[in-house]
């Protein structure tokens, strides 16, 4: 933790960025899985990555995954799958892999659109769930700044679950997002210099936010 936030940092591809990630404080660390994102790691280099950092801090990103896929990836060493998907289109079997897998497995990120409620199906599917921006033909990494007023209505109506806040995160809105309520925060292309490449500086400048919010 960073003074009292549990921190993600997301799309990391280099083992450099992630050591600077956990020298930071970080408390997990994502690896995009997809093969469509900017920041995916292929399967044959993730292996030396997931060396650097500790098991329980490993979360593999991916995108309407099959269960094969999840299964392969918690094989792989990872200690939890995020998934993103569509709950509309019905392209990923969420809850035939909740129930082969376990919701503790699981961080949950559907794709729903600003102001429209969450389908309430999916709560009992994970432990934890991850509220991120929405955007017409993306999943997730796009800097747009999420729906924080429905992020306080599920997190508040759901008490029992962990909800990670993510979409645009940087040194500049760090502090609105935790006094909005946020106690777990996943930070991407805010701490970025380049797409997969994270800015040591910026990462430095948020652990010094945080931590003058536990201090103030």
């Amino acid at each position: 933790m960073i003074g009292d936030i549990t921190v993600k940092v997301c799309g990391i591809t280099r083992a450099a960025d992630a050591a600077l990630a956990l020298d930071q404080g970080a408390d997990f660390i994502g690896i995009n899985c997809w093969a469509g994102s900017q920041r995916f790691v292929a399967p044959e280099l993730r292996k030396n990555l997931l060396r650097e950092i500790p098991e329980a801090k490993r979360i593999a990103v991916t995108v309407n995954p099959i269960l094969s896929d999840v299964i392969q990836l918690l094989e792989e060493g990872f200690a939890a799958v995020q998934i993103h998907f569509d709950p509309q289109t019905k392209a990923c079997d969420i809850a035939a892999i909740a129930k082969n897998v376990g919701p503790e497995k699981l961080w949950l990120a559907p794709k729903v659109a600003d102001g429209e409620a969450w389908p309430p199906e999916m709560l009992k599917l994970a432990n934890t769930f991850l509220h991120d921006a929405h955007a017409k033909d993306a999943f997730g990494g796009t800097g747009k700044v999420s729906d924080w007023k429905r992020f306080q209505a599920l997190q508040k109506s759901n008490p029992d679950k962990k909800w990670v806040l993510a979409g645009g995160l940087s040194p500049k809105n760090i502090i609105e997002a935790v006094k909005a309520g946020a106690s777990i925060l996943d930070l991407n292309s805010g701490v970025e210099i380049l797409p997969g490449l994270k800015s040591a500086e910026k990462l430095s400048e948020v652990r010094t936010l945080l931590l003058n919010i536990k201090q103030s």
